[in-house]
C-alpha cells in the first residue's frame, strides 16, 4: 500500500512553514528550543492550522500519525525497600526489539518511590531513541510522565524541574500516550515486571 501523502506544518523551528518531508521537517525543528509542528495529510489543513492565531500547542501535545512511529515504546518504575528501578521496552510490529533495566542510584531521589523510577525510565528511552534517530510513542501510566512536560503540572522539585529540561533536549523524538496500570495491556505487563525484577535481592 503507498504511503499516504504527508505535509509538515511548522509554526516555530529554524525553518516556517510547509514541507513535504520528515526529514525536512526534522533538520528544522531537531533541538529548537520551543519548536511546535504538526503533520498533515492535506495542504489546506496543514496551512490553516499554520495560519491559526489561536491555541499555543506544545511539541508534547502533538501527536505524529500512527505512520510516522518507529517504536511503540513502554516505560515503568518500581520502589521497593528504598530503592527504585526503571525499565522500558521498544516494540516494533508488536515484537521487543531492544529492551532495559536498573536500579537508581540517588538516594534524595528514592524519596520519590516509584515515580523516580518511571521518570529515569523514559529519559533513557528518549536518549535511546535520540541515538537510533527513531521517533517513539512513550506508553506510560503515570500522569506526570507527560503532565510535567506539556505544563499541566507544575514542577516543584529538582528532580521534575532536571526531568523537563531535559525532556525538552529531545523534542520532536517522542510524543505520549498515557495507557491505563494493570489493565491486562501485555506490555504495560511486561515492563513493571522488568522494572519490579531489577529490584530482586535489594
Amino acid at each position: 500500500m503507498p504511503k499516504k501523502a504527508k505535509y509538515y506544518a511548522i509554526r516555530a523551528g529554524r525553518k516556517t512553514g510547509i514541507v513535504r518531508t520528515w526529514e525536512a521537517c526534522r533538520q528544522a525543528v531537531e533541538g529548537y528550543p520551543g519548536a511546535v509542528y504538526k503533520s498533515f495529510s492535506d495542504e489546506q489543513t496543514a496551512l490553516a492550522w499554520l495560519q491559526g492565531n489561536g491555541d499555543q500547542e506544545k511539541l508534547a501535545d502533538i501527536n505524529f500519525a500512527d505512520e510516522d512511529i518507529d517504536y511503540e515504546v513502554y516505560t515503568d518504575g518500581s520502589y521497593v525497600n528504598g530503592n527504585y528501578a526503571w525499565a522500558y521496552v521498544f516494540i516494533k510490529n508488536d515484537q521487543i526489539v531492544y529492551e532495559d533495566s536498573g536500579i537508581g542510584k540517588n538516594p534524595e531521589a528514592a524519596a520519590m518511590r516509584n515515580v523516580t523510577g518511571e521518570i529515569a525510565a523514559v529519559l533513557y528511552a528518549v536518549k535511546r531513541a535520540a541515538g537510533l534517530k527513531a521517533r517513539i510513542r512513550i506508553n506510560h501510566d503515570y500522569a506526570g510522565i507527560a503532565c510535567w512536560v506539556n505544563g499541566q503540572w507544575q514542577t516543584k522539585n529538582v528532580y521534575t524541574e532536571l526531568y523537563v529540561k531535559l525532556m525538552k533536549q529531545y523534542e520532536g523524538f517522542y510524543v505520549f500516550r498515557k495507557v491505563q496500570a494493570h489493565s491486562g495491556d501485555k506490555y504495560n505487563e511486561y515492563v513493571d515486571k522488568l522494572a519490579r525484577a531489577a529490584l530482586a535481592g535489594t
